[in-house]
Formats: C-alpha cells, structure tokens, sequence
C-alpha cells in the first residue's frame, strides 16, 4: 500500500514526539492526513514543537511513559475524544553512553524505565483495544544498538536489546489477530538526544562513530513510514543497520572484530 493511503485519516499517537525522529514521524503523518497526537513529558518542548508543525492542527498530550497509570489514563482519554487508536509508534526513550563500571545502578534503571518498560506500559494500553478491533498497528523504536553490543553502550544496549525481544515476540503474538508490530533499528541520527550524547562519550565511542554515516530525523521519518505501509516488520533504514544485522546473525566473529578495532586503538593511544 502506499504510504500516503495508509497513514490518511489514521489516529496515530507518538510517544516522545517533541524532538527527533518522534517529532518527524508526526511531522509526516500530519501531512499525510492523519490525525496525530504527540505526547511528552517536557510540556515546554510543546512550543518549540508547535514551530514545526506550523499551521497543522497537531493534539498534544503530557504524558510519563515510565508511569503505567498515566498512560492508561492518557490512553483512555485518547480513545473517548477519537474513538480509537490506529497506530502507535513509541518513541519516547534516551541513552546515557559511559563505561559501565563508571556508571551507577540508577543509570542502568533510568534507562530500562524509559526505553524498554515504557514502551510496554503503551502497548499494554493500547493493545486490549487493538485486538478488540482486530486492526492497528504499533511501532516501537530501538536501535543498531539493539543487535549490536556497542562499546560505551552497555545499558543502553540492554534496554534496546529488550525492546527487539519484546517486539519480534509480540509480532508472532498478535500477528493472527490482525494487529501488526513493527520495530525501527535507527543508526546513529542527528537529533538534540545525539548531540549531548556526544558531550560525555568516551573517546572509543566517539572514534568509533566517526566512520558511520549520521542520518537526519527527516530521512528515518520517511523511511519509517514507507516501510511501515509495505508492513515490513524490522525497519532497517540504511545500508549500514542492514548490513550490520546480517553480519550479528551470519559472521558475529567478523562483526565483533570491526567493533572492537577503533576501541582498541583508543584505549592504546591513551595508555601511551
């Protein structure tokens, strides 16, 4: 189906959707013809979000993924004002990038609460009504870093790697109902998130990601869609996330030698 077709006069809510690849999903399904709900719990990236979407009508919510109660409640709502939810995309999440034995427990905790348990917290909101209707479809947004483990990204990896379990898992679920699941493996992207990342990288992940590609938030959003249309179930947007993905699962020796060279290289260079 084409994507203009299958993102018209669709409900879509978007989690995390004031910044980023969120804030372009909307941007697009606006334009597109749907109707789209943004919720964040920053109330004040509300306006700079409004800038963007110009004169678009875009309904905005506030809302803590990482609180199941005011989701359900945020869900509730949503569905009594339009009737019903068609899409979900969930993409509401952050990355904390250290060595680990630097990083506390809270970290590690900050980062699952928001990446892995509050993409669950929306499905389980939304997913009763979804099956009721034996039609929707959910998106929820992990990582190159969630099939890849990725120096400096221990955490981060772990929650992103749970959010493709949980995803590829409740896609065989939900798949006789009607319901689809699609998850997006982004690349590195240059979004605000990406650019305070890199204020406390270590100097291995930095030089590490000086070979890859940045892609653009415009350029995911559109990719997204198109494939979310041709119901594709993981989102690969690039070459390079294909790419790494086929080598996890066919030359992981090959793959984690090509991770491990710029690391080992830094570490060197600063014992020296």
């Amino acid at each position: 189906m084409k994507t203009d077709k299958y993102i018209k006069e669709k409900v879509i809510w978007i989690t995390g959707g004031t910044e980023g690849i969120g804030l372009h999903l909307a941007k697009e399904c606006v334009e597109l013809g749907a109707t789209v709900v943004v919720s964040a719990r920053n109330e004040s990236k509300f306006k700079t979000a409004t800038r963007v979407f110009q004169d678009s009508k875009v309904n905005f919510e506030k809302l803590d993924v990482t609180l199941p109660e005011m989701v359900n409640k945020s869900a509730a709502h949503l569905i009594d004002k339009f009737g019903h939810i068609d899409h979900l995309y969930n993409c509401a999440g952050m990355a904390l990038p250290g060595y680990l034995h630097e990083q506390s427990l809270e970290d590690a905790r900050q980062m699952m609460e928001l990446n892995y348990f509050g993409t669950v917290n929306c499905v389980k909101a939304v997913l009763p009504h979804m099956l009721e209707r034996s039609s929707g479809h959910i998106l929820n947004v992990s990582s190159m870093a969630g099939y890849l483990g990725l120096f400096g990204y221990t955490n981060y990896c772990a929650s992103k790697f749970a959010v493709m379990g949980f995803s590829w898992a409740l896609r065989n679920e939900v798949k006789p109902s009607g319901v689809k699941v699609s998850v997006l493996c982004p690349p590195n992207t240059l979004t605000p998130g990406f650019e305070k990342e890199n204020l406390i990288k270590p100097k291995e992940v930095l030089d590490l990601e000086s070979k890859a590609k940045l892609m653009s938030p415009e350029e995911i959003a559109k990719v997204t869609l198109k494939e979310l249309s041709r119901g594709k179930s993981t989102i690969l947007p690039n070459l390079e996330s294909s790419l790494a993905l086929k080598l996890s699962h066919y030359t992981p020796w090959l793959l984690d030698y090509l991770l491990r060279r710029p690391a080992s290289a830094a570490q060197k260079e600063r014992s020296l």
